[in-house]
């Protein structure tokens, strides 16, 4: 996506020069801190006047996830890193893979229940798949949710009961329809009241948004064009005290309403995700992990695969737990498995397996090194 172009007028802006960061970009300031719900509204109020180029949207969170540089990061959560990690081509694919199997599922679920005619254009646009997937929180997504309510976001920077929350200001283009596709600026910005049915309930109680770049690629020369900083026009501290709200009124027992049928339909799509990506299911007993090294070398051990992911082998007569297995995709149709083995402990290693299913006691295919590697039931 494009940065934003131009001045813009932000809470550094509201700083007396005697405290204002000597800082670029908003990104990389510190969070002005407000003590009142009043407060916070004013200087938005004074934001969005003086930003007449740009529309406003809030986020709320619990916490600042910083970059390296100690920058603020708002990406999609399918492009985020993850305990630390570089994202790599090969756990980016994996969750796309994930998201592909969940928007099949989505698409399934509206036709068998009575949202015939949301399910219509649910099956053709990719973008309400994401979005009802993404608000429901039901796998990772290319799509980020905002708000145009400042109340909403206060109350999910404040809802996991930490002593402050972070309320993110975003400045993007005008929209002009339910989904408004701005190529200039490669942003795409779905209106979930529109596109949800009305047993969505949630986007209602959120006016929730949700927005991404047009361009959704695995392929692509800096991860840093996906990171919604680059529209950031402002970001406050807010603290978590009834002297906050000053007689004003959270949203927090209104943000994931009861009797939500649409989120009832995501629950069921997370069940049957985890079911269909089951690793432990397809290593049923004990199984013998023969692998060829490009160097000649041949080794061989037998494991077995415990607690959902755990990934044991047996050394001198017991078995030891020395993996565990993430990044799961499954696909019996393609007759494809995918994971990634990931050391415990002081173990660092790591190598993702790209196999063929042959049958259901035989799986062959290469590891990330280029090491062949052939799975066969053992008893």
């Amino acid at each position: 996506m494009r940065k934003i172009e131009g001045k813009i007028f932000s809470h550094l802006n509201f700083l007396t020069e005697e405290n204002k960061e000597k800082v670029t970009e908003v990104s990389a300031s510190q969070p002005m801190l407000i003590d009142t719900f009043d407060d916070l509204v004013r200087k938005i109020a004074h934001l969005s006047f003086e930003n007449r180029d740009h529309l406003l949207f809030y986020r709320g969170q619990d916490v600042e996830h910083l970059n390296r540089d100690g920058n603020s990061s708002l990406y999609p959560s399918i492009y985020r890193t993850k305990d630390g990690e570089n994202l790599s081509g090969e756990i980016l694919t994996q969750r796309f893979k994930v998201l592909e199997q969940a928007s099949k599922l989505l698409v399934k679920k509206f036709s068998e229940l009575d949202l015939s005619s949301s399910a219509n254009e649910l099956k053709k646009r990719k973008y309400i798949q994401w979005s009802i997937l993404q608000h429901y929180e039901v796998c990772d997504t290319p799509l980020l949710d905002l708000t145009q309510s400042i109340r909403v976001a206060c109350s999910f920077a404040l809802s996991k009961g930490s002593e402050s929350g972070i309320v993110y200001v975003l400045g993007l283009p005008y929209t002009t329809n339910r989904i408004s596709i701005n190529s200039e600026y490669d942003l795409v910005n779905v209106r979930l009241i529109n596109i949800c049915p009305p047993q969505a309930l949630r986007p209602y109680f959120q006016e929730g948004y949700l927005v991404g770049t047009d361009d959704v690629t695995i392929d692509y020369d800096d991860r840093t064009e996906f990171d919604f900083k680059r529209r950031l026009i402002a970001k406050f501290r807010i603290p978590n005290s009834p002297a906050f709200w000053d007689g004003q009124t959270s949203l927090e027992n209104y943000l994931k309403p009861a009797n939500d049928d649409i989120e009832s339909i995501c629950k069921q799509i997370i069940v049957e995700l985890q079911e269909e990506n089951n690793i432990e299911s397809m290593f049923p007993g004990v199984w013998k992990n023969e692998y060829y090294f490009k160097n000649g070398r041949i080794g061989s051990e037998l494991f077995q695969i415990k607690n959902g992911n755990e990934y044991f082998i047996q050394q001198r007569g017991q078995y030891n737990h020395v993996f565990n297995l993430d990044s799961v995709v499954i696909d019996k149709i393609s007759s494809a498995l995918k994971f990634r083995k990931k050391g415990v402990g002081a173990d660092k290693r790591k190598a993702f397996n790209n196999l063929k299913i042959i049958n259901e006691n035989r799986y062959e295919g290469i590891e990330t090194n280029g090491t062949r590697i052939i799975y066969t039931k053992w008893e």
